[in-house]
């Protein structure tokens, strides 16, 4: 039910998000904005019906079929496997960079894998030498097993965790679009569970992991926290970073926390964009491609943007990175 309150909470955020825009891209970024918020609606309305009409099937999960892997998806999940049924593709500008920066005989950590769709593009696009995937929904979980069996990953390592700055429990809060359940608390969340964490550094010393060369993170906000238990990784193996900044859920303490950790082990960023500009509407992305990866300095960028969802590319000064060429 659409009341009162809703309509102006959400005018202040729309406003908030196109000052963002605004400040960062100018008036080219706030009129690409302009046009989603426009656009978004009536492509989330058909997005619904089209996915109604897949899962009428009786199925509970639907296999999809990719260029080089299966993926199985769960029909009831509103968030990324109705996007990925629909679209094809997740984040088509994240994906392409993270893509762009793997080389055969890395070793890859995911934090929050979700079902599998960034692990079956790192594990089916090159010869990794080991790609850990650490998933703490136990159904999100269920279905990322299932993926990595039906391809035939013989190098993924799979634990069904959650990554923080502590080893023990704590509550895991789940949605009904599997994409952004975690531990940080949401106002839309169905039900609350205890999962097992650990510090990233003390699950990789416990399975022996040698050389990290990238940490793929997305946990919903809780970021800092699991920044704070790998940072001895970071120190001795410099790896590429290439994660989801959720900016709104992060206070300017933190925020301070996290740039100066990161500037303090030698990371630069690389390059962002904004998640909401790395979405498809109607199936294609409408921004401009050669405008919506840009870089900064990442304390000037972070200060700027405290109202929005970005990817962030980081890593030390001296590796090597180009933009790549996005296909249209």
């Amino acid at each position: 039910m659409i009341t009162l309150h809703n309509l102006i909470k959400r005018a202040r955020y729309y406003r908030s998000a196109l000052g963002s825009l605004y400040r960062v891209g100018g008036v080219g970024e706030l009129a690409r904005g302009v046009a989603r918020i426009a656009l978004r609606k009536p492509s989330d309305a058909l997005r619904r019906m089209r996915w109604k009409a897949i899962c009428g099937t009786g199925a509970d999960r639907v296999i999809l079929r990719f260029d080089r892997f299966r993926l199985a998806v769960d029909v009831h999940d509103e968030g990324i496997a109705a996007e990925l049924a629909l679209d094809h593709v997740h984040e088509p500008f994240g994906t392409a960079i993270l893509l762009s920066i793997l080389r055969d005989d890395m070793t890859v950590v995911e934090l929050g894998a979700n079902i599998g769709y960034y692990t079956m593009q790192e594990a089916c696009s090159r010869r990794l030498r080991r790609v850990v995937a650490i998933e703490p929904n136990p159904v999100s979980f269920g279905i990322l097993a299932q993926n990595v069996a039906m391809n035939g990953c013989q190098n993924v390592d799979l634990h069904n965790i959650a990554i923080s700055d502590v080893d023990g429990t704590l509550p895991f809060y789940i949605s009904k679009h599997s994409n952004i359940c975690g531990i940080a608390p949401r106002a839309d969340y169905e039900r609350k569970i205890d999962v097992p964490v650990m510090r990233l550094d003390s699950l990789l010393a416990r399975e022996g992991v040698g050389h990290v060369d990238m940490v793929r993170m997305d946990i919903e906000g809780h970021e800092i926290h699991a920044l704070r238990g790998m940072m001895e990784t970071l120190r001795r193996d410099k790896p590429w970073i290439c994660m989801e900044y959720h900016a709104p859920m992060i206070s300017a303490a933190d925020r301070e926390e996290f740039v100066d950790a990161l500037e303090g082990v030698g990371y630069v960023l690389k390059c962002f964009t904004f998640r909401w500009s790395d979405y498809p509407i109607f199936g294609h992305n409408i921004v401009d491609r050669a405008t919506v990866c840009r870089t900064g300095r990442l304390r000037d960028v972070l200060a700027t943007v405290t109202d929005q969802v970005m990817l962030l590319f980081l890593a030390p000064e001296d590796a090597e990175f180009a933009m790549p060429s996005f296909a249209s």
